[in-house]
């Protein structure tokens, strides 16, 4: 019975990832401003990272259970990326991009309300402290902010564009950190004895410390001084980890750890060309 309700937890979550990834494909044939839409985009998933980060990794208000991963923690985990970066996220590019009223708004909010209810009763996803009527009242502030992250956006606000350029980094810094761990290159914890609960409280703060600082640099200046700070910032910090004892591993997990670093930085720098294309033009003329 238990692995019949194993295979079986996967499939909401693959017919709600239909249904949304289509609402984001019609909300990008729509906009007129794909790059500005994709900076919303992410800011949005940054947002709901930052939610998941308090309400799931610290305070454990709920349990996603797509059974798509053995270890508890990854299958959680990956149960919020796929909740916070892609169902969410992408309902509210949609609401933003077709400027719907406050009443479609709740619409969709009690929308989310049902489905949370319907996986709890189908035993693909737990509430502990957490409640649906929570979800229910937060989401149209959610869906608020993404109208006005991205009118910002539009006009060019160079406080939403640098915190777009920020949040871009972090979602990547993020989701490439959760696929390392899943290979097994990357764990943080306390002590001599790292659980993965640990992992997933230590890491995000890991990847904000490094991406704040990236995010800063590069915004500054792009010269071969900048990334060679920027290196030496992370390989700092992987040493304090490691003497800490918040990183597994010994110092050669310093050099097992610079090709990351190198294809952070390598992405951060595409990133900011993304974000900053006009400036960027200006620069190189």
């Amino acid at each position: 019975m238990r692995r019949n309700q194993q295979s079986f937890n996967k499939y909401p979550y693959i017919v709600l990832l239909v249904i949304h990834t289509i609402m984001l494909l019609i909300a990008f044939s729509k906009t007129g401003n794909r790059r500005n839409t994709l900076m919303l985009l992410s800011s949005n998933i940054a947002l709901g990272y930052y939610f998941e980060y308090f309400v799931v990794n610290l305070f454990r208000g709920y349990v996603y259970k797509p059974a798509v991963f053995k270890n508890k923690q990854f299958d959680q985990i990956f149960g919020a990326i796929l909740s916070q970066a892609m169902f969410v996220p992408f309902t509210a590019v949609f609401i933003t991009i077709f400027q719907l009223n406050w009443k479609l708004k709740w619409l969709f909010s009690f929308y989310f309300f049902f489905i949370e209810n319907l996986f709890v009763h189908l035993r693909v996803y737990t509430h502990n402290w957490w409640r649906s009527t929570y979800t229910f009242l937060l989401l149209p502030f959610y869906f608020w902010i993404s109208d006005k992250w991205y009118q910002k956006l539009q006009k060019g606000s160079p406080l939403i564009l640098f915190f777009s350029f920020y949040n871009i980094i972090l979602i990547t810094c993020v989701n490439l950190l959760f696929f390392r761990a899943i290979r097994g290159n990357v764990r943080f914890g306390y002590g001599k004895h790292h659980t993965w609960r640990e992992h997933f409280i230590i890491g995000p703060l890991y990847s904000i410390v490094l991406t704040i600082l990236t995010a800063w640099k590069m915004k500054r200046n792009t010269d071969f001084k900048t990334w060679r700070e920027i290196l030496w910032f992370r390989v700092a910090c992987d040493f304090l980890f490691i003497k800490l004892k918040w990183m597994k591993g010994n110092l050669s997990k310093i050099v097992l750890n610079l090709p990351y670093h190198f294809l952070m930085i390598t992405i951060s720098a595409m990133i900011l060309k993304f974000v900053y294309r006009e400036e960027v033009k200006i620069k190189t003329d």
